[in-house]
């Protein structure tokens, strides 16, 4: 990815959230830290990458610029995984191209919202994939993941909101899009967990 998405990344994000110095951030989902490096770019931010392959971590760590990351291995999208982080250790839970390749959202999107302190907010970047997009290595998974290939922006607010969450916003992710490395449609859903 080049400085271009990720100066795009941060000015969607910055569309539906408010990012201030000091706010403990998981990125869920890191792979090898395409949302880190955006997210780097917003001063005082304190990051934690969660990804469950070791392959990739190392690639993500390797990388100068992310040495101020934090990386853990682990999924998201069991009950068992909650274990990874104490209650309310976040103030903000984000992930890139992670919804569309969980095996269990609800799980995920359940430990989210232990993860998050009261009035902590989780933004959720996803693209709007078909059938088709789920080829080569990846042939057949469309059948086994729940959001693989929703061409819709309302799901996942849709299963946030039944976990818990407040949804803050939905819609299209204007500055990626309008890159002309986008190849598909990417859209954001940012939503708060309520306080008290």
């Amino acid at each position: 990815m080049t400085s271009a998405d990720h100066d795009a990344c941060v000015a969607d994000l910055k569309r539906c959230i408010a990012l201030s110095d000091n706010m403990a951030v998981l990125d869920a989902g890191s792979g090898t830290g395409a949302l880190c490096l955006a997210l780097v770019r917003i001063a005082g931010l304190r990051i934690t990458a969660l990804e469950p392959c070791s392959a990739m971590n190392a690639l993500l760590e390797l990388r100068p610029e992310l040495r101020c990351v934090t990386t853990v291995q682990g999924f998201c999208d069991h009950a068992d995984d909650r274990q990874h982080f104490d209650a309310e250790s976040f103030d903000l839970i984000a992930s890139r191209q992670l919804a569309n390749c969980l095996f269990d959202p609800l799980a995920a999107f359940r430990n989210w919202y232990s993860w998050l302190r009261p009035g902590g907010a989780v933004v959720v970047m996803d693209g709007l994939f078909d059938r088709h997009d789920w080829s080569g290595t990846w042939d057949g998974v469309v059948d086994t993941l729940p959001l693989s290939a929703c061409r819709t922006t309302a799901t996942v607010p849709y299963l946030l909101e039944n976990t818990g969450f407040r949804i803050d916003f939905v819609g299209l992710m204007d500055h990626t899009n309008a890159l002309p490395s986008t190849r598909t449609q990417r859209y954001m859903v940012a939503a708060t967990k309520p306080q008290g």
